[in-house]
């Protein structure tokens, strides 16, 4: 079972310190029988990401070869720092904080060299949800044989491995001469100090026996094999403690011997006279690198002025050029306008002589038309007469047409006719005196009523289910051409309310259906006052005032201000039983 830390921490960046997501695994390559831990760090540095205002989670994962994804492995809420596991491990520490997940595998094995991925999610300054993420790869490696049985070697038996690593008075010189570290400080100073081991490996002139380097490697006591000198990994040195540069050589006669020396290092933060000689080196050094920059922007100038004067040289030279070979392009222009002209000419010619030919024909072809003319010309004379009048009776029949509904005469409360523009409308034939034409109607909640702008364009319902809406482009046709009044009639509660709008009109889509209502009378409330003069909206295209889309907050459409007073094409509900807009 995992053992869970919880801690807190906090670090102290320097000003040039930047906000970023990283990931560190120590070490990066899991040897056998040496690397005695894994180390994974998923952390957020300077507490915040850029991009991100609000950090919600923070997710420690690693591939999956046979799902071919990445497995979340622990997941930290960073607003209640509540930790979930979600893979568990046989030795295994967890320790995480506000801004980090620190997780320990004890005695890693090749299961564990994956690929880990750390992801940060949280949202930008728009609330909009935006996850990041780092990933860093864990590798496997075999050591070289010698080492591995050394290794298991010395953990069957436990007093031969100690009595291989221990210098006895016979060989300690032999073997301290061949392997150790060079050019080392013993003290490092965090920070200010770059800490560089050197382990090498000397053969001596007077062994008798030859012997080759089977491999040369730096080991830590608590993180293992940090660098195979042999393969030119870089040494990672993240904390104090022991160090050991070993050796595993074979002799000519077959021996195995491995070669060890240790060094103990300590890492310790820098006083404020070692970041001041720090500065002080800096500043001499800045000085060097001015006076570097000055002499090489002195030569640059230099150069500029000489790039200059050929700069101008190749100008001349390019104009002369080019002044040479429009000449020569003009030449060859008239030579060929001429030679056109030319061509044209003989053509004109050629065709002057054809028109000639077809005149003479055309001449032939019309004495011959004007004969048939004189006879056609009497037909077309009956033929207009009969036309004079069926063009009275099409007249007659156009007058008898329907243009308003105050045209329409019916018993029914409500009829449904066709205008002479081909335009299908519902009239009320009985409120206030009739002739009111019927752009919105709802008795039942059928016909859903939140719906795009498109279907607001062109109207939409069904004038036998008796829900319906006309359409702001046919209403903006009616009224931009006649003076209408608007009536909108409710019924709550089996009781009638009406409110009736001088001046009504629409303007066109250019202005997003504009709202132009006048004076108000009724006994309804004058809450329509509220949205005069605004912009009509829908979910897809909000026009409103306010921040929010009023369209898709209140599931409707409508000429919202912020949002509205009034909000007749919403939500159905009890409380409405019918409402209607008339136009007259």
């Amino acid at each position: 079972m995992a053992t869970f830390l919880y801690a807190i921490l906090v670090v102290a960046f320097s000003s040039l310190s930047t906000a970023e997501l990283v990931i560190d695994v120590q070490p990066n390559v899991i040897s056998p029988e040496i690397t005695s831990q894994l180390v994974i760090n998923c952390s957020i540095t300077n507490n915040q990401v850029q991009r991100l205002d609000v950090i919600r989670s923070l997710t420690l994962s690693r591939y999956n070869e046979t799902f071919r994804d990445f497995e979340v492995m622990i997941v930290l809420d960073l607003l209640t720092l509540n930790l979930k596991q979600l893979v568990t491990f046989k030795y295994s520490i967890i320790s995480f904080g506000n801004v980090f997940i620190y997780l320990t595998i004890l005695y890693p094995t090749k299961l564990d060299a994956k690929v880990y991925r750390c992801n940060v999610n949280g949202d930008n300054s728009n609330e909009k949800n935006i996850s990041l993420f780092t990933k860093k790869a864990v590798e496997y490696e075999t050591n070289s044989t010698a080492l591995i049985e050394e290794i298991q070697r010395c953990k069957k038996v436990e007093s031969k491995c100690q009595c291989s690593l221990q210098n006895n008075d016979s060989s300690s010189n032999y073997k301290r001469s061949r392997v150790h570290f060079s050019e080392i400080s013993e003290i490092i100073k965090e920070r200010i100090e770059t800490l560089t081991l050197n382990c090498t490996y000397q053969t001596l002139k007077h062994h008798q026996t030859k012997t080759s380097l089977q491999s040369l490697y730096i080991l830590h006591e608590a993180n293992g094999v940090i660098a195979n000198i042999n393969k030119g990994q870089p040494v990672v040195l993240g904390k104090s403690g022991k160090y050991f540069c070993e050796a595993n050589v074979k002799h000519s006669d077959g021996r195995a011997e491995r070669l060890s020396e240790m060094l103990i290092l300590t890492v310790v933060s820098p006083t404020v006279d070692n970041f001041v000689k720090v500065i002080e080196k800096l500043l001499g050094q800045v000085d060097e690198d001015t006076k570097h920059i000055q002499e090489n922007k002195q030569n640059i100038k230099h150069t500029k002025e000489e790039l200059k004067t050929k700069e101008q040289d190749i100008l001349s030279n390019t104009a002369d050029l080019n002044s040479t070979q429009q000449t020569i392009s003009s030449m060859k222009e008239e030579l060929t306008i001429n030679q056109e002209n030319l061509k044209i000419v003989q053509e004109d010619l050629n065709i002057q002589q054809r028109n000639i030919l077809s005149m003479e024909k055309d001449f032939n072809t019309h004495l011959q038309n004007i004969s048939n003319f004189e006879e056609n010309l009497e037909i077309l004379l009956s033929n207009f007469s009969t036309a004079l009048m069926e063009m009275k009776n099409l007249t007659d029949k156009e007058d008898n047409q329907i243009t308003s509904c105050r045209d329409v005469n019916s018993k029914d409360d409500r009829v449904v006719v066709t205008l002479a523009s081909g335009l299908k409308i519902m009239c009320d034939t009985k409120t206030d005196g009739g002739g009111w034409i019927i752009f919105q109607r709802r008795i039942n909640g059928q016909v859903d009523f939140y719906r795009n702008w498109q279907a607001y364009r062109y109207g939409f319902g069904d004038y036998d289910i008796g829900e319906f809406y006309l359409g702001n482009e046919n209403i903006y046709n009616l009224t931009s051409f006649t003076n209408f009044d608007l009536r909108i009639d409710l019924k709550f509660n089996y009781q009638g309310y009406f409110a009736q709008y001088t001046h009504f009109k629409l303007l066109s889509e250019r202005e997003f259906y504009r709202l132009k209502i006048g004076d108000y009378s009724g006994n309804a409330g004058d809450s329509l006052l509220y949205h005069k003069d605004m912009y009509f909206s829908t979910y897809d295209k909000d026009n409103n005032r306010d921040h929010r889309n009023c369209a898709a907050e209140y599931r409707g459409a409508w000429w919202y201000d912020s949002c509205h007073h009034s909000h007749l094409n919403g939500v159905w509900g009890e409380g409405i039983q019918k409402a209607l807009f008339g136009i007259k």
